[in-house]
């Protein structure tokens, strides 16, 4: 019978003489690729596959001043041993390289540039270096022991965590993570089993930078061969995947977020039987929006990683600053959140990406050539919006002090194709678009035509940006029918744009059959993809019945989520739903709160209910006639029918 040990991971039994794990992909005798990767045994070479069975030659390399404890763990490329100071009479963990890996000049000099990287970040989310030694062949690592546990371990167990649990794991990530970017460090291997919670305090520690490598182009170069795959599948990014030369820290940052959506739903976003199934995954596949998956999850939380999965770089957060504080609910600029383009979210899902397709049908069918896809394939095509800011601070004021909500922080989708008019110099030959969205950039409306039809049964945006011709009758005369059609097709894709025009035709009717329910069903996919203008609108369908059954329940969770981004009526509708306990538990206080906050945003029926508060006593205030009748006059004059009836009767 074939020898057997655990993958580290994964946890599958593997041989014990495997490079790689055939389930998972991990490197199973060393994450750290390059010139030379061998898994030997003992059997074919004399060598011992760990330290354990030959403590006396790692005690010998240590010295004197340590003591060697026992092995504590054991992963792809190197085993980790308690030690115990004796001259600061403190307890380290020692991290060693295998003693079944052979140590090439390559080799060693990554290990160096470990502890120089590692050695020269500080912060507190970061295990710290203390040592590093090279003797006798044996090359090792001093690092504080820390007691506590992975975040693996803590999922095996727990299988998915509370929100605000997993938000405060991936805040204290993110802030270890942008300390090492800032120094020129990606990490390249972020996963579970590298985020330590440390037993006292909680906090937080990401360890392993083993295949991390500081991003200098000229030592990168000569220590990474094009086309190396370095990193765990499943929490793999796609330029990792495909072997895009040194990614950038938005790899760490896409990686993360797969991490987040685990901790949220008890799942990784794309899985599979074997390596070849994840990477094809990871390169074609959207994942299921959390709002399906996690009950009540804030908007900020949900859309914030789905940004981070985006599978172009550039789409991402532009630093992990940004990723952080659009996790927290603030607002991030457009050009902090990725590349600004006229394309709103999720405007052109992988699946249906040539390139990508290529790419995963040829990992899938050969395995074999994905290294020599070039970096330049990750151009940037679009960004997501950024989170709206935190809601107002919900106390009450008097009118003439109402604050109005910050210009430009709602998010919109903006038109599809609507390129700039280009005027080309005389003189000039500029090649012909080469593109659809290469000829719309440049208003050449007939070879956009051209190119769109050629590209819009694999792309979803040239699909959308179709109908927008059609319906417009640029290049094309035109057709109602069709651009529903085309719109249809790039909706069905998860385009974002492309779900709001058809929730909007279908309300309509316009190009298609009218169909309230169909339109609701598209308004709610927008939503849980991110949508904030159309959380309110699933709020009063479900309120209403109009297109779903009615659900006062559901009417106050898509109320609550809209109210938390920022929108007047919402909270007004929210607070009426606390008031009269219709899908939520009645809360005076509650209602009280979001009336507040509406009233502060020039809502009318918060300020008329506001002022018949005030000057009736209710809702926690003392009669005050005089305030009241402030703001029963803010609401007439905002054109409110009963406040002004009502002023009109204490007037007369």
């Amino acid at each position: 019978m074939t020898p057997t040990r655990p993958c580290s991971s994964c946890d599958k039994s593997i041989p014990a003489d495997a490079v790689f794990c055939p389930v998972c992909g991990a490197a199973a005798a060393s994450p750290i690729l390059g010139d030379t990767l061998l898994g030997v045994s003992r059997s074919t070479t004399g060598t011992a596959t760990s330290y354990e069975l030959a403590p006396e030659r790692l005690q010998a390399a240590l010295g004197p001043s340590y003591e060697l404890g026992r092995l504590i763990g054991r992963g792809g490329y190197a085993e980790v041993f308690a030690v115990r100071d004796l001259r600061l009479k403190r307890e380290l963990a020692l991290k060693v390289l295998r003693p079944d890996l052979i140590l090439t000049d390559t080799l060693v000099t990554r290990f160096r540039r470990e502890a120089e990287a590692v050695g020269a970040l500080q912060n507190t989310h970061i295990v710290p270096i203390y040592d590093v030694g090279e003797v006798d062949g044996i090359c090792w690592l001093l690092m504080p022991l820390v007691q506590g546990e992975t975040l693996k371990q803590v999922l095996a167990r727990e299988k998915q965590l509370p929100v605000l649990e997993a938000k405060r794991i991936l805040l204290e990530a993110a802030e270890a993570l942008a300390s090492a970017h800032e120094a020129g460090v990606v990490h390249r291997d972020i996963k579970p089993e590298n985020l330590m919670i440390d037993g006292k305090t909680q906090r937080v520690l990401l360890m392993d930078f083993g295949i991390a490598k500081a991003m200098d182009s000229s030592v990168e170069n000569s220590l990474t061969g094009t086309g190396v795959v370095i990193g765990t599948p499943q929490y793999m990014s796609p330029e990792q995947a495909i072997g895009k030369t040194a990614p950038d820290p938005r790899s760490d940052q896409y990686s993360l977020a797969i991490v987040g959506y685990q901790m949220l739903t008890g799942r990784v976003p794309f899985a599979g039987e074997n390596v070849r199934e994840v990477i094809a995954r990871q390169l074609l596949d959207e994942a299921t929006p959390l709002s399906r998956l996690v009950p009540n999850i804030p908007s900020a939380v949900s859309s914030t990683i789905h940004q981070a999965l985006r599978k172009e770089p550039a789409q991402r957060f532009g630093s992990m600053d940004a990723f952080a504080r659009a996790l927290k609910g603030e607002v991030v600029l457009p050009s902090e959140g990725g590349a600004v383009r006229r394309e709103s979210s999720f405007d052109i899902p992988t699946k249906k990406r040539p390139w990508l397709a290529a790419a995963a049908w040829a990992l899938v069918l050969g395995g074999a050539g994905l290294g020599a896809w070039r970096a330049g394939l990750f151009a940037a095509d679009d960004a997501s919006p950024a989170p709206a800011a935190p809601t107002e601070p919900i106390t009450p004021v008097r009118p003439g002090q109402v604050r109005r909500p910050p210009a430009g922080t709602g998010r919109t989708a903006s038109a599809p194709v609507k390129g700039p008019d280009t005027t080309i110099s005389a003189g000039l030959n500029p090649p012909p678009p080469a593109t659809c969205d290469e000829a719309i950039r440049i208003s050449d409306w007939t070879a956009a035509f051209a190119h769109c039809t050629e590209e819009a049964a694999t792309i979803p945006v040239s699909a959308r940006n179709l109908g927008t011709l059609y319906a417009e009758g640029r290049g094309v005369g035109k057709n109602e029918r069709l651009a529903a059609y085309h719109f249809k097709f790039a909706a069905d894709s998860f385009d974002l744009a492309a779900v709001l025009e058809m929730a909007r035709r279908y309300e309509t009717g316009r190009g298609i059959a009218m169909h309230q329910g169909r339109a609701a069903g598209q308004y709610l996919l927008a939503a849980e993809l991110g949508a904030q203008e159309t959380f309110s609108i699933v709020a009063r369908r479900y309120d209403e019945g109009n297109g779903f059954q009615e659900d006062p329940k559901k009417a106050a969770e898509w109320f609550l989520k809209a109210a938390e981004a920022g929108d007047a009526p919402s909270m007004s509708r929210l607070a009426a739903a606390y008031a009269k306990g219709r899908g939520v538990k009645k809360n005076e206080a509650e209602a009280t709160r979001w009336y507040t906050a509406a009233a502060n945003k020039q809502e009318p029926e918060a300020e008329y209910q506001l002022a018949m508060m005030l000057l009736k006593g209710k809702g926690g205030f003392q009669q005050d006639d005089a305030t009241g009748l402030e703001w029963l006059k803010r609401a007439a004059g905002h054109g409110h029918v009963e406040a002004r009836r009502e002023l009109a009767k204490r007037e007369g």
